[in-house]
C-alpha cells in the first residue's frame, strides 16, 4: 500500500513538472507568439555597412546619406533606430518600405566636444526576421583647430 502511494505521488511530480516545462517553451518560443513566419517576409540591405567620414575639423558637422532597400518579398518595417551616442543624429525618410523600394538614412556626426579618432555606431531595427539588428560602424578623426603662432 506505502509503495502505490509513493509511486502514485512520483508520477504526479512527473506530470506537473511536464506541464510546467511545456507552458515554459511555449511562453518563451517567440516563433509561436511574436512572429509570424509563413507569408513574404522582409529583408533589409543597407548601401554601406559602415562609413568613414575621415579627417575634420572639431566643430563641424559631416553627414552622410545610406540608403535602406528592401530586398524581401514583404513589407519591411523600421520599428526603431538607436546610435550609439547622443553626437549622432539620424533621420529616415519613411519608415515602411515595401519589397524592392529603399528609403533614405540620413546620418550626421556633431563634432564639438570630440577629438581624435572615434568610432560610432547605427542600429536599425527592423523587423526582418533574419537580421533584426542591422548596425553601421561610423568612423572619424577630429582634429581640433589650433590657432597660428605669431611672433611679434
Amino acid at each position: 500500500m506505502r509503495k502505490n502511494i509513493i509511486i502514485f505521488l512520483l508520477i504526479g511530480v512527473v506530470i506537473i513538472l511536464g506541464g510546467v516545462l511545456v507552458f515554459s517553451n511555449i511562453q518563451n518560443n517567440p516563433s509561436n507568439t511574436t512572429q509570424n513566419n509563413s507569408g513574404p517576409q522582409p529583408g533589409i540591405l543597407v548601401s554601406e555597412k559602415e562609413w568613414d567620414f575621415g579627417k575634420v575639423i572639431q566643430g563641424e558637422k559631416p553627414s552622410h546619406v545610406f540608403i535602406v532597400k528592401n530586398e524581401g518579398e514583404g513589407d519591411l518595417i523600421i520599428e526603431s533606430i538607436k546610435e550609439s551616442c547622443p553626437c549622432i543624429e539620424v533621420s529616415i525618410s519613411t519608415t515602411l518600405i515595401q519589397s524592392g523600394k529603399s528609403a533614405e538614412l540620413k546620418a550626421s556626426y556633431d563634432t564639438t566636444d570630440y577629438e581624435g579618432k572615434d568610432e560610432k555606431h547605427i542600429h536599425i531595427y527592423s523587423n526582418d526576421p533574419r537580421e533584426p539588428d542591422k548596425k553601421i560602424n561610423l568612423y572619424i578623426e577630429i582634429e581640433k583647430l589650433t590657432a597660428p603662432y605669431s611672433e611679434e
